[in-house]
């Protein structure tokens, strides 16, 4: 019973510091101290530490001797440029795969999720990877889907990190809008293009931000 406990309270752990990370509440390279997250998650040290082990293991926080566990720094922007190309052709054809198996409880998922993003809520970008996780899993190759969940994971922080104007969110809406319509038209060559333009938008969005990063810089 304790043991079931015990790792209930690590997947707690490892669920809050992951989304501390995604959201951009944990910069990277931040220290992540036992006693500091013990009084912030409200949870015990031990379940703790098994959490950042599995989040080490995930890429997210990396346990450097001496120093403890730090959050692992970006990808530079040429690999998340490599990133985005395999998304793009990868969550395309998971996409296509996908829409011969929705079914109309997730096409209302979608819809519902899609609507939640219009209000632009803090957790934006949780609610975008939520909308692809419904899409993709209904293709049933969950190998696949956890690569692009760990592709995503490891760009997502990085557009957390940065303000982006309305219009920025409008044209994402827009694109996702695409993907319903495609998806409701039963379209498989235009739901890939939709898929397609969306990820593309999103690497256009980090080479924004890193345009004003290095302006700020200089």
């Amino acid at each position: 019973m304790k043991t079931d406990e015990s790792s209930m309270k690590s997947l707690m752990a490892y669920d809050k510091i992951r989304e501390l990370i995604l959201t951009g509440k944990k910069y990277p390279g931040t220290r992540l101290v036992l006693s500091e997250l013990e009084t912030e998650l409200g949870i015990g040290r031990g379940p703790i530490r098994e959490a950042l082990m599995r989040l080490d293991r995930s890429g997210l926080v990396r346990n450097v001797p001496y120093k403890g566990a730090i959050v692992a720094p970006l990808p530079k922007k040429k690999e998340m440029e490599y990133i985005f190309s395999i998304r793009v052709n990868l969550e395309a054809e998971l996409a296509k795969v996908a829409l011969k198996n929705l079914t109309e409880e997730d096409l209302k998922e979608l819809e519902n999720t899609h609507e939640k993003m219009q209000c632009m809520p803090q957790d934006f970008y949780s609610l975008d990877r939520h909308f692809h996780d419904i899409l993709y899993e209904a293709s049933n190759y969950p190998h696949l889907c956890l690569i692009v969940h760990k592709l995503v994971e490891s760009v997502e922080a990085f557009l957390n990190l940065f303000q982006h104007d309305e219009n920025d969110y409008k044209i994402f809406l827009e694109e996702h809008a695409f993907i319903l319509e495609a998806l409701k038209n039963r379209d498989s060559e235009k739901l890939q293009q939709a898929v397609a333009d969306n990820i593309k938008s999103g690497m256009r969005r980090i080479e924004k931000a890193y345009a004003l990063l290095m302006d700020n810089r200089g």
